[in-house]
């Protein structure tokens, strides 16, 4: 038993050494995560549109790496919960489009500056806040879904809020098809990011390392959400997700200006 304790110290010590991390940040980080992950059990979104600007305040290395890489993990679950109403004509109709916009997005963060990533950061949180409480109305055709595959890829791979322009342009689905597809594709997507951030660069150990110390706080947060949904308004919730997020996203940019 001693022998186990001691193992778990001694991997959490190297784990803090590799990442850089003090305990105060790890433990912020980790409550943020937590409730990131509860609004999006509730609402059905909020994780990276809450987690991406606050823990870039926090330490610029959660993004970009790290924050996508935790939100797989909840796309993967509700991908395979929605799996069943998938319209495979809109996964088809945007998943170039999300492969195009993760390369592009790719290629720019691999040698773009720290301030200007936050920048670039918060102009994509903000602009996902509008696209997602807008529901403005869409065109509906492959070039809708082609150009909403375009700007979700960029997004996704620099923020890890990929999805607000897909459900614009599926506004119209009935609910379960809208968050089976946009699950699907989101996880598609998610796992393009994953490979374009390895390949410049963007995702190693120390990001791998910061990530598995931050998923228990995804799987918590995800859990604790299925019990209290019943509990919650989400017609409050996500309001609230917007806002903090916004403010979140403007404080960044203010700190880098």
């Amino acid at each position: 038993m001693m022998d186990t304790t001691h193992s778990h110290l001694a991997f959490f010590h190297y784990s803090m050494l590799e990442t850089g991390l003090s305990l105060s940040s790890l433990g912020l980080a980790f409550i943020i995560v937590f409730f990131g992950a509860f609004a999006q059990g509730v609402a059905g979104f909020g994780l990276a549109l809450l987690i991406g600007p606050l823990l870039n305040i926090i330490d610029p290395v959660f993004l970009p790496g790290p924050v996508v890489l935790l939100v797989s993990i909840i796309t993967a679950l509700m991908a395979y919960s929605g799996r069943r109403h998938v319209s495979m004509p809109s996964v088809r109709g945007t998943i170039g489009g999300y492969l195009i916009g993760t390369v592009v997005a790719a290629a720019l963060i691999s040698s773009l500056p720290q301030r200007e990533t936050a920048l670039l950061l918060s102009a994509l949180i903000l602009a996902a806040v509008g696209m997602s409480a807008s529901g403005l109305p869409v065109p509906q055709g492959k070039a809708t879904l082609l150009s909403a595959g375009l700007v979700g890829g960029f997004m996704g791979t620099v923020s890890g809020v990929g999805l607000p322009p897909l459900a614009l342009a599926l506004q119209n689905e009935p609910g379960p098809r809208l968050r089976g597809t946009l699950a699907f594709v989101g996880l598609i997507s998610i796992i393009m990011a994953q490979a374009a951030l390895a390949y410049v660069g963007k995702i190693g150990q120390r990001e791998l390392t910061v990530a598995l110390m931050l998923a228990p706080a995804v799987a918590l947060g995800y859990l604790a959400s299925r019990r209290a949904a019943a509990l919650c308004d989400a017609g409050y919730t996500r309001p609230v997700v917007f806002l903090v997020s916004a403010l979140s996203a403007v404080i960044l940019i203010i700190r880098n200006i």
